[in-house]
């Protein structure tokens, strides 16, 4: 590739390219990380963006503040989710007042936030469990497990009547998409509506005996203040409440739809999963690196020239960081496309790094391997009930997660 990534090179077009098959990568993933760690693309849109694909530049990226989330949302182009974009100070006001919250909620989420839930997670995994039991083979995973599991999740997390879990999450899972659309916008204006409604709702009645014994994400939220006792503007909540919903269940969603017909090319490592140890912590690691839940993080801006694997990324250009391809990078994952639960390896960039970590992280590794064990010890004869290459996926997504997998038993 040219010193100057922006120039001299051909762009990869039909960027997110499809996939020959439901379970592997873009075969022009490999052919472009090995031309170099950077390529020039074109999204859908007609953006053209640098296309970061190497593991080691992937991490550097990802903790660089001149590659700048902010100040991109603030250009307009390049938008990856629907209503991610930060607002522009008005009037006088700080920049600061229209940030993200995260420090508010990150003890909800943490690894031992997580474990609190991780009961929760038990019952549900067991209850749906029972219902695929009871329904018969072939059922569907994903209607049966994959997507119910993390709206029950997050809805307990978030505080969300029960009645309304499912609604929320498919309205949040619509809006995690490569360029905003006319759906996105609308599911995006209905949960900012409807999270400001509940957020409103905290803050003018008292929690009842279960809100009280465990209190949701809103209920804690509503009337924040931050640390100088002025109140977190109600904007900045509701698109922390987004996030999380939009996240929360997402990636769950995709790890198990990829994942389980992953594993269960290998018998062995199926079974592993049954008990607790190393082997399955190991193998949870590698299958949320092997289906990378966001193939890609959310652009950047380029606020001055910026010196990337031996390459410069032009102050002005809009960077991609493709999580998807750093994972599969054989530089750092020797056999990358094989499950090898001995790596144990954490470092995986499927939650990002550095700052840009997901917060949300402990509490998905904990809904995935709670899922993964339910399902191995009630159904250890689990077999996918069409051919892999039968399965298809839900186009237009940031992650394009499997549309449905038929199992049997």
């Amino acid at each position: 590739m040219a010193e100057n990534a922006d120039q001299g090179a051909e762009p990869a077009a039909g960027f997110p390219w499809e996939r020959e098959h439901a379970l592997d990568p873009p075969l022009e993933l490999a052919r472009w990380r090995e031309r170099g760690a950077v390529a020039a693309a074109v999204l859908p849109d007609g953006t053209r963006v640098l296309l970061v694909l190497g593991y080691h530049e992937a991490r550097q990226a990802l903790s660089d503040p001149r590659l700048s989330r902010e100040a991109l949302s603030r250009s307009g182009p390049g938008e990856l989710v629907a209503g991610s974009a930060r607002l522009p100070a008005t009037n006088g006001e700080a920049e600061e007042e229209h940030s993200t919250p995260y420090e508010l909620v990150a003890g909800m989420v943490s690894p031992r936030g997580a474990e609190r839930l991780r009961p929760t997670v038990r019952r549900e995994v067991a209850r749906l469990l029972d219902g695929m039991d009871e329904a018969g083979p072939p059922v569907d995973l994903i209607a049966h497990l994959a997507r119910p599991l993390p709206a029950v999740v997050t809805g307990e997390l978030l505080g969300i009547p029960v009645p309304d879990r499912a609604w929320v999450q498919q309205l949040a899972s619509s809006t995690v998409v490569f360029a905003p659309t006319a759906d996105s916008r609308g599911a995006v204006a209905q949960l900012r509506t409807y999270l400001g409604g509940l957020l409103d709702a905290a803050k003018r009645t008292s929690p009842g005996p279960a809100e009280q014994e465990r209190p949701g994400m809103i209920r804690q939220l509503a009337g924040a203040q931050r640390g100088d006792g002025t109140p977190v503007p109600v904007e900045g909540l509701v698109t922390l409440l987004l996030r999380v919903a939009a996240a929360g269940g997402h990636s769950v969603q995709v790890s198990l739809g990829k994942g389980v017909p992953l594993v269960l090319r290998d018998r062995a490592l199926y079974a592993a999963l049954a008990e607790p140890g190393p082997v399955r912590d190991g193998l949870v690691e590698e299958l949320l690196r092997r289906t990378a839940p966001a193939p890609a993080a959310l652009p950047r801006l380029a606020v001055e020239d910026v010196r990337l694997g031996g390459e410069t990324l032009p102050g002005g250009s809009v960077v991609l960081i493709s999580l998807e391809s750093a994972n599969l990078d054989p530089a750092r994952y020797p056999d990358p496309g094989h499950l090898r639960p001995e790596r144990g390896d954490k470092q995986h960039l499927s939650f990002g790094a550095g700052s840009n970590y997901c917060i949300g992280a402990g509490l998905a590794r904990m809904e995935l391997a709670e899922a993964l064990a339910g399902l191995s010890r009630r159904f250890p004869a689990l077999h996918l009930a069409v051919p892999e290459e039968a399965l298809r996926l839900r186009e237009g997504g940031i992650a394009p997660d499997p549309l449905e997998v038929p199992v049997g038993w």
